[in-house]
């Protein structure tokens, strides 16, 4: 074979790999969001969130992964409970901001509340706290692209990267309301 005929089946294979993998993806990402689905439903009501709204910020923030941090800028994503725990409790020893579990609440809200990093890896809690955070912006805010940008970025401090994370969580609502 020749040197160009292999570069044309390897550039052909990566095409067909990325056309079914992004469906498989799309796939496991529904089917995690379905499992985690139901914690969303008391903090949602009693914080006055739209249910979709925060399961647009959970896909954004972790993909709807339960375990998975966010260290000083890099994801991490731990096998289990026990491991996400681990490296957390280490990243926030080390003074590192840490973002965790399914709606990634950020070490700075585990910090200030003293909430134990156990609770907070707990989906349930995770949910709960997230939801609360969120609703803590719309009421500072409004329902509006401010308050979901708050929840993840300072305007004050980066309004470029408040609006584009805004414009993803949109996005992700679409997607959401598209698939019912």
């Amino acid at each position: 074979m020749t040197d160009k005929f292999c570069t044309l089946l390897a550039a052909s294979l990566f095409l067909l790999a990325l056309l079914f993998a992004g469906p498989a993806r799309a796939a496991a990402l529904q089917e995690r969001q379905q499992a985690l689905e139901p914690l969303f439903d008391a903090p949602c009501a009693r914080y006055q969130v739209p249910k979709v709204l925060a399961l647009a910020i959970a896909r954004q923030e972790s993909g709807c992964h339960p375990w998975i941090l966010n260290i000083s800028g890099r994801d991490v994503r731990p096998g289990s409970k026990e491991e996400a725990l681990r490296y957390a409790q280490w990243a926030m020893r080390a003074g590192r901001s840490v973002d965790v579990g399914v709606m990634q609440v950020n070490s700075y809200w585990i910090r200030k509340h003293g909430w134990p990093l156990e609770q907070v890896l707990e989906p349930a809690n995770n949910v709960k706290i997230g939801v609360w955070i969120l609703a803590q912006e719309i009421h500072r805010h409004g329902l509006n692209w401010k308050a979901v940008a708050y929840y993840h970025t300072p305007l004050h401090k980066n309004p470029q990267r408040g609006r584009a994370y805004a414009r993803a969580v949109v996005s992700h609502v679409k997607k959401i309301l598209g698939e019912r």
